[in-house]
């Protein structure tokens, strides 16, 4: 039987979205490799990954998310996001609701432009809850030299090294290239996404290099609350600040509550397109 999916993206961070609300579409065990096909460009429909909405006894909905290799992540920002609209608009929430992800429950607000505000949860800088080897710390975040780089490292939902550069160096940085020993240190057990980053005094531009995509994406929203965290703990930036990404702009918001340092985002979600599956190969 054909499958009906919605293509969406957050900032050019791109997913196909599919409705498992009320009935199963892709059983558990053939979700990776259902997954792996769909995402192909070449051969499917593709995408960064893949988002499967779905009943929850914790929360209002729940959030299921899984990058293009067919790995399950805990949290996705971007996704997240075009989650929120996507279960808005077809009428399981309201407009503000909760969402159950392996990352915890997650607070999600829809608002009429098409954007949405994601309470991201607690930043860990933990080498424990990253997770990352024994490193040095900077003003209480984990700092290692990796390649010759400085790199902070902090959990967002999911484990983000944070790399600052110079603003013109990071333009023509080959980020695929200078990432992936990063990503794949012995230093990070379960590997970390990579986000180089720049600060002009006033905002960030941000290039990301994801794990499970293995490679860089438009945009991703973990890590640009990964640099944020980051740069706010260092002295770089204040608690509030916008991040540029090749595919939009972020808001960044952080909060003190119980010693602890708190993320919201908010962004756009935008629908593409609406199709139905009819061969994967």
């Amino acid at each position: 039987m054909p499958v009906e999916f919605v293509k969406m993206h957050g900032n050019g961070n791109d997913f196909v979205v599919f409705d498992e609300f009320n009935e199963t579409i892709v059983s558990e065990e053939e979700k990776p490799d259902f997954v792996r096909k769909v995402c192909n460009r070449r051969f499917g429909v593709g995408g960064d990954g893949a988002i499967f909405v779905q009943r929850s006894e914790a929360a209002d909905v729940k959030f299921r998310y899984f990058n293009s290799d067919g790995s399950e992540a805990e949290m996705c920002g971007n996704g997240i996001r075009c989650f929120a609209r996507f279960a808005f608009e077809r009428g399981y929430v309201g407009e503000k609701f909760t969402a159950e992800t392996l990352s915890g429950l997650k607070e999600l607000e829809v608002f009429p432009d098409q954007s949405v505000k994601v309470d991201m949860g607690y930043v860990e800088f933990s080498a424990e809850k990253i997770p990352a080897e024994k490193g040095k710390s900077v003003s209480g975040v984990w700092c290692a030299e990796i390649e010759g780089f400085e790199v902070y490292a902090v959990n967002t939902g999911v484990p983000h090294a944070v790399v600052f550069v110079d603003c013109e160096k990071l333009r023509r940085l080959d980020v695929r290239k200078v990432a992936k020993p990063i990503r794949y240190s012995r230093l990070f057990s379960k590997g970390a996404n990579v986000n180089f980053a720049c600060f002009d005094g006033q905002s960030f531009f941000v290039r990301t290099y994801e794990r499970g995509v293995e490679d860089e994406t438009l945009s991703c929203g973990t890590g640009s609350v990964a640099v944020v965290a980051v740069g706010s703990r260092i002295g770089m930036c204040g608690n509030s600040c916008v991040v540029k990404t090749r595919g939009g702009e972020l808001k960044v918001e952080l909060e003190s509550e119980n010693g602890r340092l708190k993320a919201y985002i908010t962004g756009k979600a935008v629908k593409v397109f609406e199709g139905k599956l009819v061969e994967l190969v």
